[in-house]
């Protein structure tokens, strides 16, 4: 059989079932590849990812987005509730999911990795999602082939081994496509379609730009079956879309309702809507060049999906391909030309997708060109060293030699150590995860441009004052040089493994002219006060030194009798648990954050 036939077994025969192979005995027979080396080579490789995966769960460093995705798990699992009493500005279907997992886990050190190991099984949904729709549209021979290459894409790889409610996006949106095509497009199938694309809105409302590409997409395939005369009837297509919008409302109209009960609707409404629109952040406002790529793809995809009605001689799977194919990169284009804030979570739904593009071109050389010995080598060689090379550049992509997780799980530790449950630590957006944080706002890039305009006071020193944060992330601030300031004559290093990390305590500085040390607290709590070498002793407000205080909040003289170097006021615990204050650290944040600019956003 030719390459062309055998890659294009969807033209003849549309269902899974019906690609001539249902006749095989077992699952691995339905989903691996022909016996033989083909097999072999394509397990060795499943092998090799399956490894580079756990080897990232472990070594992968920590997204900040992970942690804070992380810390709203937990306030649900502790029977807080998302907006009102932590602040989120994500749909909540991922985070109210994943509590009961992250409760039965309990707050623990290295808390990131059991919950990398929760992605996996949605990693390897999505990538089945991927060999359904392959065997649907083209053929199963060619379908593991295109989920090992959507495996081993990098932006994919490493995107969705994070803990983030993308993964879950992700998941349903390929669910939702593959609800769509499997099959005739009737009542029934619409409704379930529509729910499931619900299910995607529920966990992010970025699914207004997914559905635009789809309706995009979609509409250029009803014009090119028009233009065949093989086209659906438009009142049914209309029916359709109603049936579709109609099922689509139920998850997230439940979800609105549930926080509506909860006295939380407009709190809800402000985190996951209005929060997220500040005009004039990044692109928006600012006409360019940009704002024509997707008016430009809706040409040069129209053009590719003309070449798939070509190949494909029945409308209704030639239409299925070319919504399949064309809608990522109609995604891609969207967010190219209009969307603010380009990140990397969201490649998810569209990437896993990209090796199915390349189909086409391999149907288009393969009827234009016969080359028997490239054809004989394409599966039992070809292939496996593409998706080979796909491993290298994973590999080759992020240094998995070095563990650079330890830090998150470090920092959690000390954070858990010093810290009880009742009590508050200060972070950028829940980076400790498992204690509450004295500040509402998360500082990410749209908190940040919200208090650049004013819209939203910094008034951080009063909480971490009123608080009594004992334990606070020395780059918290971002944005007021006052408030960085304040963190960073407040707090000071302790552990060279969490450096970002610091407790309440600050160096004295020089002695006055009498040998007495004159400082002002402004976190009450107990302090002991250390030397940078030997026994401290002396007199602290006129009372003997004999141990560990609590100062309150305003001025305070210190006399040393005994010990040498600088000397720092110490967060008691931290000292009775080993550490030591970290003077040329603490020195060195000074240095770097006293310029009185703000810092670039992450």
């Amino acid at each position: 059989m030719s390459l062309y036939r055998t890659v294009n077994q969807g033209e003849r025969l549309s269902g899974a079932s019906a690609t001539g192979e249902a006749h095989t005995t077992g699952w691995w027979e339905r989903v691996l590849p022909p016996a033989g080396f083909e097999r072999k080579a394509f397990l060795a490789l499943a092998v090799l990812l399956l490894g580079l995966k756990a080897l990232t769960i472990y070594h992968y460093r920590a997204d900040a987005d992970e942690t804070q995705h992380a810390h709203v798990v937990w306030e649900w699992a502790t029977g807080h509730l998302q907006y009102r009493d932590v602040f989120d500005n994500h749909m909540p279907l991922f985070q109210m999911a994943l509590a009961p997992a992250m409760r039965l886990i309990g707050p623990r050190a290295d808390i990131m990795v059991w919950l990398r190991w929760l992605m996996v099984p949605i990693y390897l949904a999505c990538l089945w999602c991927v060999f359904q729709l392959t065997e649907t549209l083209f053929s199963r021979r060619i379908a593991p082939w295109v989920a090992m290459a959507a495996a081993a894409l990098p932006k994919f790889f490493y995107t969705s081994t994070e803990f983030r409610p993308d993964d879950l996006w992700a998941l349903f949106w390929l669910l939702a496509l593959l609800v769509a095509v499997t099959g005739q497009f009737r009542l029934g199938r619409a409704l379930a379609f529509g729910f499931v694309l619900g299910l995607t809105f529920a966990v992010s409302l970025k699914t207004v730009v997914l559905a635009a590409a789809l309706l995009t997409a979609t509409l250029v395939a009803l014009g090119l079956a028009w233009a065949r005369r093989e086209g659906p009837n438009v009142f049914r297509c209309l029916g359709r879309l109603l049936a579709i919008v109609a099922a689509a409302v139920v998850a997230p109209g439940a979800t609105v309702l549930y926080f509506k009960s909860q006295g939380a609707f407009w709190i809800m409404y402000y985190c996951v809507v209005l929060h997220n629109i500040v005009p004039g952040m990044k692109r928006w406002g600012h006409f360019s060049v940009h704002e024509w790529i997707f008016p430009i793809s809706v040409a040069a995809l129209g053009s590719f999906a003309w070449l798939i009605f070509r190949q494909t001689r029945d409308a209704q799977l030639a239409m299925k391909r070319t919504i399949i194919l064309l809608t990522p990169w109609f995604f891609l284009c969207l967010l190219l030309s209009y969307w603010p804030d380009i990140t990397r979570e969201d490649d998810l739904p569209y990437t896993p997708l990209t090796p199915l593009l390349a189909v086409p071109a391999l149907l288009w050389l393969g009827a234009r060109f016969k080359f028997p010995k490239i054809e004989a080598k394409f599966f039992t060689w070809i292939l496996p060293a593409v998706c080979f090379a796909e491993l290298l550049w994973v590999w080759n992509v992020n240094p998995l030699r070095t563990d650079r997780l330890k830090v998150t799980t470090r920092s959690i530790a000390d954070v858990l150590l010093l810290t009880r449950p009742d009590e508050y630590e200060m972070d950028s957006r829940g980076d400790y995860i498992f204690r509450e944080r004295p500040y509402y706002w998360v500082f990410e890039t749209i908190t940040k441009a919200r208090m650049r305009l004013g819209l939203i006071p910094d008034n951080l020193p009063e909480s971490l004052a009123k608080r009594q944060t004992k334990m606070c992330y020395l780059f918290s601030a971002h944005v007021s040089p006052t408030t960085t300031m304040f963190i960073l004559t407040n707090y000071i290093s302790f552990d060279p493994q969490a450096l970002d990390l610091a407790v309440a305590g600050k160096e004295l500085g020089k002695p006055a002219a009498d040998g007495s040390y004159k400082f002002d607290v402004a976190i009450p709590t107990t302090y002991a006060v250390v030397s940078e070498r030997g026994t401290t002793a002396g007199t602290l407000d006129g009372a003997p030194y004999t141990g560990p205080v609590r100062l309150e909040a305003g001025h305070h003289v210190f006399t040393r009798t005994s010990g040498d170097g600088r000397v720092a006021i110490f967060l008691d615990r931290a000292q009775a648990a080993g550490f030591q204050p970290m003077f040329d650290a603490s020195e060195r944040f000074i240095k770097k954050e006293g310029s009185g600019k703000d810092s670039k956003d992450e």
